[in-house]
């Protein structure tokens, strides 16, 4: 059996790909919303995973290859999970999405999320798109007085989170992307951005679509890098991880 490391569309589509080729798959979310978008004939597993549940789960399973398909900013989970095959002497695989190609001459690159909000300091009307897992490192702004816009995922978990921090209605944007750049365009527009905050998903994460509306409207844009992780396998296509998954398992 194969485990997809998922909570990405990429996993999804990754997962469901694999079944229609015939492979067992076991794949896993965080969370209960991520396992209900997936197809029939996926098994999953929901809840975060550390070394112990993960080897768990790899010896119930007779798993054989762990590909991970994780966010690109889910450190954790990936060196856990490298760990992990090493520990158990199974293969591990990296599916990494390509970085936004998209050029720009005001694009802001940080390394992480305390060097953006360093940099946020000097605007006033901040749009982040960064979801709401660092929204608190972010909030601290709201403390000497910066104006922020939070575009989150409309969860009432997020929701509450939101509020919890100190967000007003005014100041989020509950909608699930990615948008088009039409969108995205009036979003900045509408809310008087200074300054849109991002971190490089990639084309699936939208992030095309966001640098080519703020250009569009003169804003920069602060890029948050993403994190340094030493995968000893990875593949940036998808279709080649199909067919070196089928190549070692079909035939």
């Amino acid at each position: 059996m194969i485990m997809v490391l998922a909570g990405t569309k990429d996993g999804r589509i990754l997962s469901e790909r694999l079944c229609k080729k015939g492979l067992k798959v076991l794949a896993t979310t965080v969370t209960e919303y991520g396992s209900r978008l997936f197809g029939p004939g996926i098994e999953f597993r929901t809840g975060p995973l550390n070394k112990d549940s993960l080897e768990q789960i790899i010896k119930e399973n007779n798993i054989e290859l762990i590909v991970d398909a994780t966010h690109p900013y889910a450190k954790d989970i990936s060196e856990t999970a490298i760990a992990v095959s090493c520990k158990c002497n199974i293969e591990y695989l990296r599916y990494e999405r390509e970085s936004s190609k998209t050029q720009y001459p005001n694009i802001i690159h940080v390394k992480d999320i305390d060097e953006a909000v360093k940099v946020l300091e000097k605007y006033q009307r901040i749009f982040l798109t960064t979801g709401s897992k660092n929204l608190d490192k972010f909030a601290k702004l709201m403390h000497i007085g910066k104006y922020l816009i939070a575009r989150v995922l409309p969860k009432s978990e997020v929701l509450k989170k939101c509020e919890d921090l100190g967000f007003t209605p005014e100041n989020i944007i509950a909608a699930k992307g990615p948008f088009s750049m039409e969108i995205n365009f009036q979003m900045f527009k509408e809310y008087r951005a200074d300054v849109v905050v991002t971190k490089d998903s990639g084309a699936i994460g939208g992030v095309p679509e966001k640098i080519t509306a703020a250009s569009k409207l003169n804003l920069p844009i602060l890029l948050i890098e993403r994190p340094s992780v030493n995968y000893p396998n990875v593949v940036n296509d998808m279709d080649k991880v199909i067919c070196e998954i089928c190549n070692r398992f079909l035939l």
